[in-house]
């Protein structure tokens, strides 16, 4: 039985948006850059508050596994937050899995939003809980950056506020099988959402739309990884299938990561698209998770989606 969909209120300017750090301890490791991301989302017209640990640093993660959920856990809890931004990436959000305060989540749903690492989380919430959250930028990657292109915060802004023009994603998609389909959106980093397989807090992948990228690992190794998500029977659920643009890919024995995803899905039915800006890259869309996408290779706008993100 699908969990029925919960929506967070819509973000305004002047709405307070919390700041975390569930993996990595990146604004540690450059706080000048940290505090360059955190300038940059005040001068989009919000009011910033920074967890307790986000700049911190135990080892290769920004806190003890306490810290970094007492952090998460008291956004969500107060009232004032209006949504939470995940300060960066690293590789081990999924220690996080276990403490998770699900029905806290549940009966306070914001906005929650991640990329890279933080992608497990945002699909376990949405999977245990219904509530949408948003696969988008970071303080560390986008908003830092002086270079970012104005359309990433243009989009990200307009998904907090649930405008309709947002639905729609005009992105230069390639098709390797057209086709439609429509179904709830699963996204996030390859190699971060294979975490989830097995666990209590795998995504239910039957008529989703599946979107992965990854970046900095050659073809072989996200062929391991794909493969793997093939082998638990994930490529015999989902719906439809849209691979990102990748970033610091490089090719193996020439192969490209596109050849490999062709060659490995080339036995399925499904509509199969390629290049949507996300993730990783500079350019990104900030997609919500669980709300229902339309996959049309014949239409104006190839992706779009069609339910709410945000409540009324």
């Amino acid at each position: 039985m699908s969990t029925p969909l919960r929506f967070a209120a819509p973000v305004s300017k002047g709405d307070r948006i919390g700041i975390v750090s569930l993996s990595a301890p990146e604004p540690a490791a450059m706080p000048d850059v940290f505090s360059r991301g955190v300038r940059a989302l005040t001068g989009l017209g919000f009011r910033v508050v920074v967890g307790t640990h986000a700049t911190g640093r135990a080892g290769y993660r920004a806190g003890t596994t306490d810290e970094l959920l007492d952090d998460f856990h008291q956004m969500i809890a107060d009232p004032s937050i209006a949504a939470v931004v995940c300060a960066g990436g690293g590789r081990n959000a999924n220690r996080l899995l276990a403490g998770l305060d699900l029905p806290l989540i549940a009966m306070n749903p914001k906005l929650i939003v991640g990329v890279s690492d933080p992608s497990l989380l945002l699909n376990a919430i949405t999977a245990r809980t219904g509530l949408v959250t948003l696969h988008g930028p970071s303080v560390m990657w986008d908003f830092a950056d002086p270079d970012a292109p104005s359309e990433t915060a243009e989009h990200f802004t307009a998904m907090l506020s649930g405008r309709i023009s947002a639905a729609r994603i005009d992105a230069p998609l390639t098709w390797t099988r057209p086709g439609f389909a429509e179904g709830p959106l699963i996204a996030g980093c390859l190699s971060s959402l294979r975490c989830l397989l097995g666990t209590p807090w795998e995504p239910r992948w039957n008529g989703a739309i599946l979107a992965v990228e990854d970046a900095f690992k050659p073809t072989d190794v996200l062929d391991q990884t794909f493969t793997h998500l093939r082998d638990c029977g994930v490529l015999d659920k989902i719906g439809g299938l849209i691979v990102g643009e990748s970033v610091g890919c490089e090719a193996t024995a020439g192969i490209t990561v596109r050849a490999m995803a062709d060659e490995l899905c080339r036995d399925y039915a499904w509509p199969f698209a390629h290049g949507l800006p996300y993730g990783h890259t500079p350019r990104k869309y900030t997609l919500p998770i669980g709300a229902t996408l339309r996959m049309d290779a014949a239409a104006e706008h190839a992706l779009a989606f069609v339910s709410p993100w945000v409540a009324a």
